[in-house]
C-alpha cells in the first residue's frame, strides 16, 4: 500500500491551512512532497549520466576516491553504493573525488554540476525549514531561524542500487530485496529525488506496517531527520524508512539523490521552551552536541557506512519510551 502525502508548492507563501497540513504531515509521517523546487529534469538527467559513468568504473578505481567520499557495495547493502559530495564547497569535494582516478576534460563540467546542484538544494532546504518553523507560528520563524539554523550545512549522496535481473533469479530467492535497511536520517531535513523505479518505504506510527512513498512527477520527497526531531522535542517525527528493490527483467539500477541538511558539529541541540510546550509530557531529550551524535551514528571502521538502526532516541532520550 502507498501513503498519500501532501504536496506543497514551495515557490509560494503557505497560507494558514497549508501550514497546518505541513505540520500534520511532519507529525504523522515525517514525510511530504515539494514542487517548484528549482531542480530541472535536465539537471537530474545530467547528474544521472555523469554519475552512471563513475558507478560503471572498476571497483579498484572507485575506491581510490576514499572511504569518506565513496561507499562500495557490501558495506550498507550488497546492492547499494554511494558517492558523497560535501558542502559548503561542493565543487572542491566533487573535484577531489574525480581527481583520484581521472583527468578528463569533462571532470570540470561534473564538478561545476555538483556545485550548482548543492547550492540549489541548500537554498531549497532554507525555504523548507522556514516553512516548517512557520507552522509553529510566525514568531517562531523570526525568532529562531537565524540563531538556530543559520549555520546549517549540507551534503548529498548519489546512490546507485544494483537490481538483480529476473533471469538471474534462483528458486529460493525472494522477489523483494532490501536495498538499504530500516533507518532514520541523522539530519534536520533530507530531500530525496528518486527515479520512477520507486522502492522507498516508511514505517507506520504503530511500528507494524510499511507504506510505499511513490515517485511523483516533478516533486521531491522531504523527510524530517533526527536532529529536527530532537530540536522539536519529538513533536515532529523522524520516521524509520528503507529502500526495497524488486527484481525486474528490464532494469538493472535504481538511482536516487539524497541531500542532508544538518546542524554544524558544535551546535548544541536543545528544544526551545516554546517548542516543548506545556502539559505533562515535558522535555524528553537532553541537550547534546551535534558532532557527538554524528560520531555515535558513524563507525570508525574504515569504509563503514552510518549505523543502520541507531537513532537519536537511543542517544539522547530521557524519558521511558514504553
Amino acid at each position: 500500500m502507498s501513503v498519500e502525502l501532501p504536496v506543497f508548492d514551495i515557490s509560494k507563501p503557505l497560507n494558514e491551512s497549508s501550514l497546518t497540513s505541513l505540520q500534520d504531515a511532519c507529525k504523522e509521517w515525517g514525510f511530504f512532497y515539494v514542487t517548484s523546487h528549482g531542480i530541472s529534469g535536465d539537471m537530474y538527467q545530467k547528474l544521472r549520466r555523469f554519475s552512471g559513468g563513475i558507478f560503471g568504473l572498476r571497483d579498484e578505481d572507485k575506491i581510490k576516491m576514499g572511504a569518506s567520499n565513496y561507499t562500495p557495495r557490501f558495506i550498507a547493502s550488497p546492492f547499494f553504493e554511494s558517492l558523497r559530495v560535501s558542502g559548503p564547497d561542493f565543487y572542491a569535494s566533487a573535484k577531489s573525488s574525480i581527481d583520484a582516478f581521472s583527468d578528463q576534460p569533462t571532470d570540470e563540467e561534473f564538478s561545476e554540476l555538483m556545485k550548482e546542484y548543492g547550492e540549489k538544494m541548500t537554498e531549497l532546504c532554507e525555504k523548507i525549514m522556514k516553512a516548517i518553523l512557520s507552522s509553529f507560528g510566525e514568531d517562531l520563524h523570526h525568532k529562531y531561524y537565524k540563531s538556530e539554523f543559520g549555520n546549517c550545512h549540507g551534503y548529498f549522496r548519489i546512490n546507485n542500487y544494483t537490481i538483480p535481473l529476473e533471469q538471474d533469479h534462483q528458486e529460493d530467492d525472494v522477489d523483494l530485496l532490501e536495498g538499504l535497511g530500516m533507518h532514520t536520517d541523522m539530519s534536520c531535513i533530507t530531500i530525496v529525488d528518486q527515479d520512477d523505479i520507486g522502492g522507498l518505504q516508511v514505517r507506520t506510527r504503530d511500528g507494524i506496517g510499511l507504506m510505499d512513498i511513490n515517485p511523483k512527477d516533478e516533486a521531491l520527497v522531504v523527510n524530517v531527520g533526527d536532529l529536527l526531531h530532537a530540536w522539536t522535542n519529538g513533536r515532529l517525527r523522524s520516521s524509520q524508512h528503507r529502500v526495497v528493490l524488486k527484481r525486474h527483467s528490464f532494469v538493472e539500477n535504481r538511482f536516487s539523490l539524497a541531500f542532508f541538511w544538518c546542524f554544524e558539529d558544535q551546535k548544541v541541540v536543545f528544544a526551545p521552551d516554546e517548542v516543548v510546550g506545556g502539559g505533562e509530557r515535558g522535555r524528553v531529550f537532553r541537550s547534546f552536541k551535534c558532532g557527538d551524535y554524528l560520531r555515535f551514528r558513524e563507525s570508525n571502521e574504515k569504509g563503514k557506512f552510518e549505523k543502520v538502526g541507531h537513532t537519536v532516541e537511543d542517544f539522547a532520550r530521557t524519558e521511558d519510551r514504553n
